[in-house]
C-alpha cells in the first residue's frame, strides 16, 4: 500500500509539473507576438520610394516598423541596402543621347540641344554592370527606365526618350537581364499617369517593338505611376511626352490643383491602364504602381496679408495627405474588376504599390514623407502608414498572384 501511495503521489506531481509546463508555454506564447518582434511576415503588396540624398538607414528599427515588403530608390545595386525580408526593386535609368551634357543649361531645349543622330541612348548603370547586378540578385524585379514620357526641364529631368527608341532600349536591357538571370522579372518604366496622351506614347512603344522585333513586347510585370498632373507644354506638371507635338490639344488640363488628389480621377487612370493592357492580351499580368503620392500642398482658403497670399491658419493639409494616402491603400487592396483586372489575383486591378515617399522632406508636400531621418522618427503620415499596414498585414502578405476569391470564368470574346 505504501509503495502504491508513493507511486501515485509521484504520478500526481509529474502531472502537476506537466500542466505547469503547458501553462508556462501558453504564457510565453501569449506574451510573444505571433510573428516575433523582428520578423513579421513581409507586406509584399505595399512599399515606399526612397530619396537616397536623405541618407535614411533602411535597417533602423523605426523605418522597419513601417512593415513594408518592398523598397525602391530609382537605381540598381549589387548589394541592396534593405533588411532581410524586404524586396529591393532594381531600376535601370535610361535617357536619349543628347548633343550636350545631360541637364546642362540648354539640355531641356531640343532646338539648342537636339538628340544625337542616329538616335542612341545612355544607361545608368552600364549594360555590363546591369548584367553583373542581375547575376548577383537572382529573381529580382527590374524596372527599365523611369518616366521616359517626361521631357527634361531646365537643369533637370527624368529619362526622356522617344517611344520608338525606348522600345529598342527595353529590348536590349530585357535581353541582358534575362541572359544573366532567367528568373528575373522585368517591367517597363513607369509613365507619369495613364491619360490618353501617355497611353498614346505607350502605344507607340508597343507598336514599335513589334515592328522592330516581330513579336509582342515581353513584359513580366506592367508598371505605371499614378500622379494627376497637368499636361501643358513647358509648364509645371507632366508636360507633353517626347515625340508628341507640343501643339497637341489632347493634354489634360485641370482647373484646380485639388484634382491632384481626386480619387475618381485616380481610379479612372488605373482602369484606363488596365483596359489598355487587356486590349493587348496583357490582362493576366501583374500591374504595379511604383510611384504616386501628394506632390502639391493644398489650401482650402487663401488670404492676402498685405504683402503676400497665405493659407488660412486653421487648415490642416497634413490630414488631407493622410486621408488621401489611406484612401488609396484601401482602393489598391480592394478594387476588383474581372473584365480588366488580374483574374488570378482575385480580379484585383493593382498587385503592388509604392508610396512617394519615405523621406523627401520639403522638396514636395512635406506632409507626405513617412520618416524624418534627422530625428529618426516617423511623421504623422508614417504613423498612419504603419498602423494601416499592421491592420491589413494578412491581406498584404498574400503571394502574387493568389486567387483568394472564387475564380470568375469569363466568356470567350472574339475580336
Amino acid at each position: 500500500m505504501k509503495k502504491w501511495i508513493e507511486r501515485e503521489h509521484s504520478k500526481f506531481w509529474w502531472m502537476v509539473c506537466g500542466v505547469a509546463a503547458v501553462l508556462a508555454a501558453l504564457v510565453v506564447s501569449r506574451s510573444t507576438p505571433a510573428w516575433g518582434e523582428e520578423a513579421p511576415p513581409p507586406a509584399l503588396r505595399i512599399g515606399y520610394d526612397v530619396d537616397v540624398s536623405a541618407g535614411s538607414d533602411l535597417t533602423s528599427s523605426v523605418v522597419r516598423s513601417l512593415g513594408t515588403g518592398g523598397v525602391m530608390d530609382w537605381t540598381a545595386r549589387r548589394t541592396p541596402p534593405t533588411p532581410a525580408g524586404v524586396e529591393y526593386v532594381q531600376t535601370v535609368r535610361v535617357h536619349q543621347a543628347l548633343t550636350c551634357p545631360l541637364w546642362s543649361e540648354n539640355a531641356w531645349n531640343r532646338d539648342a540641344c537636339p538628340y544625337v543622330e542616329p538616335h542612341s541612348y545612355l544607361t545608368r548603370p552600364s549594360i555590363t554592370e546591369v548584367a553583373a547586378i542581375a547575376a548577383a540578385n537572382p529573381g529580382a524585379l527590374w524596372l527599365i527606365g523611369n518616366e521616359m514620357d517626361r521631357r527634361d526641364w531646365h537643369l533637370g529631368g527624368q529619362d526622356e526618350m522617344l517611344p520608338e527608341l525606348y522600345a529598342t532600349a527595353y529590348h536590349d536591357l530585357y535581353t541582358t537581364i534575362k541572359n544573366a538571370d532567367p528568373t528575373a522579372q522585368v517591367a517597363i518604366g513607369g509613365v507619369i499617369q495613364a491619360t490618353p496622351l501617355r497611353l498614346q506614347y505607350l502605344t507607340r512603344v508597343w507598336d514599335a517593338y513589334r515592328a522592330q522585333y516581330g513579336t509582342d513586347m515581353p513584359v513580366d510585370v506592367w508598371n505605371m505611376h499614378n500622379f494627376i498632373l497637368r499636361e501643358v507644354w513647358n509648364d509645371y506638371g507632366a508636360d507633353i511626352p517626347p515625340g508628341i507635338p507640343h501643339t497637341t490639344t489632347d493634354g489634360r488640363v485641370y482647373s484646380s490643383d485639388w484634382t491632384h488628389i481626386d480619387m475618381s480621377i485616380f481610379d479612372e487612370q488605373i482602369r484606363a491602364f488596365r483596359g489598355w493592357m487587356a486590349e493587348r492580351g496583357q490582362q493576366e499580368k501583374p500591374l504595379i504602381v511604383s510611384e504616386y503620392g501628394v506632390l502639391y500642398s493644398h489650401c482650402a482658403e487663401w488670404h492676402w496679408n498685405g504683402s503676400d497670399w497665405e493659407c488660412r491658419k486653421d487648415f490642416n493639409d497634413q490630414q488631407v495627405v493622410i486621408d488621401f494616402m489611406l484612401a488609396t491603400f484601401d482602393y489598391f487592396l480592394n478594387a476588383r474588376d474581372c473584365s480588366i483586372g488580374y483574374v488570378a489575383d482575385g480580379c484585383r486591378l493593382v498587385q503592388r504599390w509604392f508610396w512617394f515617399s519615405l523621406d523627401h522632406g520639403s522638396t514636395f508636400n512635406p506632409h507626405a514623407s513617412l520618416y524624418d531621418p534627422k530625428s529618426n522618427q516617423l511623421t504623422p503620415a508614417g504613423a498612419a502608414f504603419r498602423d494601416w499596414v499592421a491592420a491589413h498585414r494578412a491581406d498584404l502578405s498574400l503571394p502574387i498572384p493568389t486567387d483568394d476569391r472564387p475564380r470568375v470564368h469569363l466568356p470567350t470574346i472574339y475580336r
